[in-house]
């Protein structure tokens, strides 16, 4: 396979690769309520692990449930985001200094499933690469395709690929910028035999091809656990055992420990060392027996590390590719976006409004709730592709995106609720006051996206976004002027309106049409005060004198401050690491 050949033609010029562990140990930290009470203590995760990894190892990671398989995965890839002590060095140099050279492959494939197999990749080589025009990525790209077994499913919606299929396209996206380590968490699980099996062996000829490859594995077939030439074995956070299969085998058997014939020998290494109350565990025996197992690193290596090529694309190039890929996604979910528009139509605007007022609150809260409320869930979906994707493109990047993803909603949205509204009211004046209510709603709705995003990027968890944004919309709608009037609200309460883009969008589409009502009829024998003209209308309000000025400003300044407190949303998951 072309791929494979060049990455062993290009490793024979550079020095041998070693991955050197020394005293690692990793810890869950501490976790306190607000009352400074330990809700749950620090538990330790990798005990002391030292070993060395050489150039071309194809390696198993075994180990029972809860040994630490993948925080040592992690920790290898410079990934992890648990406290820690020790030291995981590349050729002598800290791994987390190494950019690009350690990829990790995790258990679980996230990706945008609407996207195609080619547009995915597409997407991944212009932000791990440079252009994917340029000659050399496409033919990198292509060669990749066609060795991943992946040519055949090129135009494919990655909704449809199989388990396998998307691994292999998870190991596609990885191997774009070509890392001389790559790190793999359960890469069978999941998957049938066959998938299985040319899964691991890909693998085996990326080890071959000079690479180290290493993969935790949960109780492999014997025929796949053949394929590996090195063992890791793990229990209750500690390494017991480095090295060959035939070695292992010698190790147990030194213990009196002798796997049966046609036994499966992984299945047989991971129940031995296993707590269990009915088994005896041979986890302090292998220990003691294997106490010398890391006096084969040798002295430390003064060869240079390997240089990976990471490209960076600048920031507009990066909210661009974004930009793409969410309509390339968006294309072809349109039809989820325009039922629910139609709903919306239907259940709120097919009966004639007499009560101007409430007409004039009920189109300013449609727009606003709707577009708030469908942007406050655009990150339940994208959070975990953004956080495993981190380091790819910047948070800011990313949220900009989002938000200029929602303009075209935030503008056809207002048109038809107008198209319709407009014929079902009789409105002064009718074809400028359309126009100009309908670039008030646009302004409105952008603010309502921006404050949905917001609420989105700060709350992650779907539970307590629901709880806060419904909290926060009650004193904000208050702000409008469609349930009270705004001058008759208390002065500590006046600050919150100068946030609200209800108050802004419904002080808009009021002045708009209330500027033009010269006469308003009173009904006879009424005991309430009536107002003559529709400027009186606006003072009994509270609403602006000079609103285009007013309400614009106000509308970008809202959109402003949900932005940056967005940004700082996505900023705090972003610190919080890779989520694997």
């Amino acid at each position: 396979m072309r791929f494979f050949k060049e990455s062993r033609a290009k490793l024979r010029t550079r020095n041998n690769l070693r991955i050197t562990v020394q005293k690692l140990s990793v810890w869950t930290p501490e976790e306190k309520s607000w009352l400074r009470r330990v809700t749950k203590p620090k538990t330790m995760v990798l005990n002391d692990v030292s070993v060395c990894i050489n150039q071309g190892e194809f390696i198993a990671v075994l180990g029972p449930s809860g040994a630490g398989k993948t925080t040592f995965l992690t920790s290898l890839a410079g990934k992890s985001t648990f406290p820690g002590t020790g030291v995981v060095a590349v050729n002598g140099t800290r791994v987390q200094d190494l950019e690009g050279v350690a990829e990790m492959v995790p258990q679980f494939d996230v990706f945008m499933n609407e996207l195609t197999v080619m547009e995915h990749l597409q997407f991944m080589t212009e932000m791990k690469l440079g252009s994917s025009k340029n000659i050399s990525n496409r033919v990198l790209l292509s060669t990749l395709i066609k060795d991943l077994k992946l040519d055949k499913h090129a135009r494919t919606p990655i909704s449809v690929l199989s388990g396998g299929e998307k691994r292999l396209l998870s190991l596609a996206g990885t191997l774009l910028s070509n890392p001389q380590i790559i790190i793999c968490d359960e890469p069978t699980t999941g998957l049938d035999s066959y998938s299985a099996a040319l899964v691991v062996g890909i693998l085996k000829q990326l080890a071959a091809s000079g690479k180290i490859v290493i993969c935790s594995v949960h109780q492999p077939s014997s025929d796949l656990f053949k394929e590996f030439n090195n063992i890791i074995l793990m229990a209750e956070g500690k390494m017991l055992f480095h090295g060959t299969q035939e070695e292992c085998r010698e190790l147990f058997e030194d213990i009196d420990q002798y796997c049966p014939n046609n036994y499966n020998p992984a299945e047989f290494y991971i129940k031995a060392v296993s707590s269990n109350a009915n088994t005896p565990n041979y986890v302090q025996r292998i220990l003691e027996k294997y106490d010398n197992r890391f006096l084969g690193c040798g002295e430390p290596r003064s060869v240079q590390p390997p240089k990976v090529t990471v490209s960076r694309r600048n920031w507009f190039i990066q909210v661009y590719w974004l930009i793409k890929r969410s309509y390339w996604s968006l294309k072809r979910g349109y039809s989820n976006d325009l039922l629910q528009l139609l709903l919306n139509i239907v259940s709120k605007f097919i009966s004639y409004f007499k009560n101007l007022r409430g007409f004039l609150w009920l189109l300013s809260s449609e727009v606003c709730y709707s577009l708030s409320y469908n942007a406050l869930y655009a990150f339940e979906s994208d959070l975990t592709l953004f956080k495993r994707e981190v380091g790819i493109y910047t948070g800011s990047a990313f949220f900009t995106s989002r938000l200029l993803c929602f303009i075209p909603r935030c503008i056809i949205w207002p048109v038809i609720y107008m198209m319709i509204a407009g014929f079902a009211v009789d409105l002064p004046n009718r074809a400028m006051t359309t126009l100009t209510i309908t670039l008030s709603l646009m302004c409105g709705a952008t603010a309502a996206a921006a404050y949905g995003l917001g609420m989105g990027a700060l709350f992650t968890s779907t539970g307590i976004m629901g709880d806060v944004m419904p909290s926060a919309d009650l004193p904000l709608s208050l702000m409008s002027g469609a349930f009270l009037r705004i001058t008759t609200l208390p002065i500590w309460l006046m600050p919150v309106k100068y946030i609200s883009h209800f108050y802004y969008t419904m002080d808009a589409v009021s002045n708009i049409y209330w500027r033009q009502i010269e006469h308003i009829d009173c009904a006879p024998k009424s005991n309430s005060s009536c107002v003559g003209d529709g400027l009186s209308v606006l003072r009994e309000s509270g609403y602006s004198e000079d609103f285009i000025l007013y309400d614009g400003l106000g509308l970008l300044c809202v959109t402003i401050l949900w932005s940056l407190l967005g940004y700082y949303g996505l900023r705090r998951e972003e610190k919080r690491g890779y989520a694997y």
